[in-house]
This record gives structure tokens, C-alpha cells and sequence, in this order.
């Protein structure tokens, strides 16, 4: 089936005027899976200043800003019709050409997309409206694909310091909406407190065990050392030469569990990650449902049918949270048992370096070498244990939030 070819917003008319709505508000649409609009919500119209009929059954790109890159749009699509949701910043233009920007987030459903938009007011709301400049600068001078500009976009976001655009966009939208809870005045919302606080632990738990691995890499060579000085020195040092090797093998030991240690550190960030933007999600759509039921009148929306579209979606965010919430607590449980084995062979690190300096102080011998090394495994041995004792800590805080985070869900 053949369509339309839209009308290129570059060849419209844009001024730098802003069409205003307040942080209260909120964007509502619904378009099927070629992006023609099939529902939207009364500040969605007057914003966009075009009367009803010149929305229903339009294409989206009948508000599309020529100052919006083309690599935004190449990521947003790709994402959802993979039937991954998203968010992104997106300049949008009314039809007397004015400007207005919305986080928009974006969720596939059966025949479609559904999309809830906020408005704008974090400090990353400052950083990406530079990028998108620079970006459409590119376009515009190297005539690139909107393929290759979604590639640069993604490298500008990640060299701000995020792990990917996922990463980002999630982070934005906690931020967006805790400085919209300032905006209006209104006090903190628990759940995000809760959840703000897990992503701190997570991050403090996953450096944590990346320092243990930096420990270890530091001292890896303590005890082929140690079996080189117990044979310059000789008979004398026969018994060093056993507890180097018995360290030998204890590090080994240690640098298998410090490898699983570390993944599973990563793993649990991840998992706090992902339940990040599902809860955010999900209180943005409860918020529209009870919008929705205030809005303005019109013959062509079906305010019922569009809070079934949003309690589903509603209820699908929900589900989730609660997934991701138990794959938390089952990677959490791995990253115990990996704990407890490290901890246990932290115990046996204790006993080797005890009989280290204790041989070590035996042999007739003043070598500052060996001194020197055994002063490093006792290093090791004392940051490894009390690196164990900060993520037991952190580790038992980030889980008693957790509880508190699905008391506050419920």
C-alpha cells in the first residue's frame, strides 16, 4: 500500500518563540506502527496549536522541528519497532511555528505506539540540547545518513560519561522527573528516593569489587617473588619456599573468585539499572491514566479506549518492575555465595601471611626484598578484608532499600 509523501518540516515556517504548557501537564499519543496519529490528549492539541482534525490521522512529522537531527529520530525508531521502549528529548514545532521540547517516552503496543510526554528542566536537558546542535551541524555540513548520525549521537552521549544511550536516557528520566517534583512544589516521590538510593549502592558495590581486582592485579606477582628470594637464600628458607607455594595457589583461588566477584557486581548494577526505567515509566502512566479522565471532550477521541491503552501498558511497566525486581534478588544471592567463598578464602590468605613473617623471621638473614613482599601480602591481605567488610555493609543496605522499594510498588 502506497503513502503520501510527508511534507518536509525544513520547508515550513519556524520561529523562535516558545508555544508553553506547564510541568503539571502532561503529552499524550498514540500512533499505529507508520506513525499515523490515532489519539492524543487535549494539551498534546493546544500546544501544537492544530485543531483536532489536522492531528487524527496525520503523520507525527506534521510537528517535526527542522532543528531536531535526523539520527534522533533513525534511534528512536529502530528501538521501539524492535519493540524496545524509549525516551528521548525531542524539539517539537506548532503550526504557527513555534517550539516546544518534551521528553517523550515511547512504548510499542499490540497496534502501535503509545507516547507520555513531560516537560523538560534537568541540567542533561542543558548538555543535549548542545549535542543535538552539534549533531545537526554535521548532517548539515557532511550530508550524512541518518544512520551514521545515529552512530554519532550514541558516541557524543557516551563520551558524556554514560555506558550507552540506554544508560542516558534512563538517568535523564529520573532526573527529569525530580526536578519536575521541584518545579511544582510537591515533596520527593518515595519510590524514586528508594530507587535513587539502590543506584548508589549498586554503583558503590560494583567499584568496590572493581578496587579488590585492582588489589589483586597489583600483587599478583608477590608469590613467584617469594619463591625467588626463598631460593637465593637456600636450605634456610625451605619452608618459605612451601608457604610461597601454597600462596601461589591460594591466588589463584583468589583471582577466579575475584573474576566472578567482579561480573557479579556488574550484573547486580545492571539489574538495578534495569528496573529503573520501569518504575519511572510506570508512575508516569498511572499519572496520565488519572489526566486522561479530566480531559477535554472531543468527538474524535475515545477517552475509554485510551485508558485501556494506558491501564494495560500501565499494568505491563508493573509486571516488569516486579520481574526485574526478582532477578535483583536471584543475582543478589549469586553475588553472596561468590562473596562468601572470597571471605573464606580471605581467612586462609590470613593463616599464609602469618606463617610467612613468622618463617621469614626464623631465617639468619636480613632481606629487605623479603621483607619488602611480605609487607605487600600483608597489604593485600588487609585491603582485601576490609574491602569484604565495606561491601558486606553496602551490600546488606542495598538490599534492605530494595525491600523498602517493593513495599512502596505495592
Amino acid at each position: 500500500m502506497q503513502t503520501a509523501v510527508p511534507e518536509s518540516p525544513r520547508s515550513k515556517t519556524v520561529v523562535d518563540t516558545e508555544s508553553k504548557f506547564d510541568f503539571s501537564e502532561l503529552f499524550y499519543s498514540r500512533s499505529d506502527k507508520r506513525g499515523i496519529i490515532r489519539s492524543c490528549n487535549s494539551v498534546f492539541q493546544r500546544v501544537s496549536k492544530y485543531d483536532w482534525d489536522k492531528l487524527i490521522g496525520k503523520r507525527y512529522d506534521v510537528i517535526r522541528h527542522p532543528m531536531m537531527p535526523q539520527g534522533v529520530f533513525h534511534l528512536l525508531l529502530e528501538e521501539i519497532l524492535a519493540g524496545h521502549p524509549l525516551a528521548s528529548y525531542v524539539q517539537n514545532r506548532s503550526e504557527d511555528g513555534c517550539y516546544y521540547w518534551v521528553y517523550a517516552l515511547v512504548s510499542p503496543i499490540d497496534d502501535g505506539f503509545l507516547s507520555i510526554g513531560i516537560k523538560p528542566s534537568s541540567p542533561i536537558f542543558d548538555t543535549i540540547r548542545q549535542v543535538y546542535a552539534k549533531l545537526l551541524e554535521i548532517e548539515k555540513t557532511q550530508i550524512i545518513s541518518s544512520e551514521r548520525s545515529r552512530e554519532i549521537l550514541v558516541k557524543m552521549i557516551e563520551e558524556l560519561g554514560f555506558e550507552s544511550y540506554r544508560h542516558f536516557m534512563t538517568e535523564a528520566l529520573m532526573q527529569e522527573i525530580e526536578c519536575r517534583q521541584i518545579a511544582m512544589n510537591k515533596e520527593p516521590i518515595v519510590s524514586l528516593s528508594f530507587l535513587r538510593s539502590i543506584l548508589n549502592s549498586g554503583t558503590e558495590l560494583q567499584n568496590k569489587c572493581e578496587a579488590i581486582f585492582a588489589a589483586y592485579h597489583q600483587s599478583r606477582y608477590i608469590p613467584l617473588n617469594l619463591e625467588v628470594q626463598a631460593t637465593k637464600i637456600g636450605r634456610d628458607a625451605a619452608t618459605l619456599a612451601v608457604i610461597s607455594g601454597q600462596y601461589d595457589e591460594l591466588a589463584k583461588q583468589i583471582q577466579a573468585e575475584i573474576g566472578k566477584f567482579t561480573e557479579a557486581g556488574s550484573v547486580v548494577r545492571q539489574k538495578v539499572k534495569d528496573c529503573q526505567y520501569d518504575v519511572c515509566n510506570s508512575l508516569l502512566q498511572k499519572e496520565m491514566y488519572r489526566v486522561f479522565r479530566d480531559e477535554t471532550d472531543s468527538a474524535l477521541i475515545q477517552k475509554e479506549m485510551e485508558m485501556v491503552y494506558l491501564e494495560d501498558l500501565t499494568h505491563r511497566s508493573i509486571g516488569s518492575t516486579e520481574a526485574s525486581l526478582r532477578q535483583l534478588d536471584s543475582e543478589f544471592a549469586k553475588f553472596w555465595s561468590v562473596y562468601e567463598d572470597l571471605r573464606k578464602l580471605t581467612v586462609t590468605l590470613e593463616i599464609v601471611s602469618v606463617s610467612g613473617k613468622v618463617e621469614a623471621a626464623k631465617i639468619n638473614q636480613n632481606s629487605g626484598e623479603l621483607q619488602s613482599l611480605l609487607e605487600d601480602l600483608v597489604k593485600f591481605k588487609s585491603t582485601l578484608r576490609d574491602s569484604l567488610k565495606e561491601i558486606d555493609a553496602i551490600g546488606n543496605s542495598l538490599m534492605a532499600t530494595t525491600r523498602r522499594l517493593k513495599a512502596a510498588l505495592a
